[in-house]
């Protein structure tokens, strides 16, 4: 599988978003009613984005997981302001598939970070659950 995963370095995707009123950052009452887009809210769009399209790649015994995100927050945003997050795979170690990530809005920069997702076998979390319950 590792090989197989190793011919997605270079592959690109970009995907335009709409942040909604779940994605606001709710920490302090007043900044809530100013409708700011969250850090968690931009970094759960991306996971999914950055999921979706490795996703397309992999076979039906295969899932793809999030084991580690850096992330920086550079810019404020209003939740209703159209965004577009852009992902590119950097490198791909063992199972291990590293994704630089963008959040733009028009040419603004608003976010930027890299996340890891690591491809297991569907049959691996299945045991793992059984093995809990």
């Amino acid at each position: 599988m590792v090989e197989s995963l190793e011919r997605l370095i270079g592959l690109s995707k970009s995907q335009e978003f709409i942040p909604d009123e779940r994605m606001a950052w709710d920490e302090d009452e007043e900044m809530y009613h100013l409708h700011f887009v969250s850090t968690s809210g931009l970094i759960k769009e991306v996971n999914s984005v950055a999921g979706e399209f490795l996703a397309s790649f992999l076979d039906e015994n295969s899932v793809s997981v999030v084991v580690r995100v850096e992330f920086r927050h550079l810019k404020p945003v209003i939740v209703g302001e159209p965004l577009i997050v852009g992902l590119r795979i950097v490198s791909v170690r063992e199972n291990i598939v590293t994704f630089a990530a963008v959040i733009m809005k028009e040419n603004e920069r608003i976010a930027e970070g890299t996340i890891e997702r690591a491809v297991i076998s569907r049959n691996y979390l299945r045991r793992k659950a059984f093995e809990r319950s």
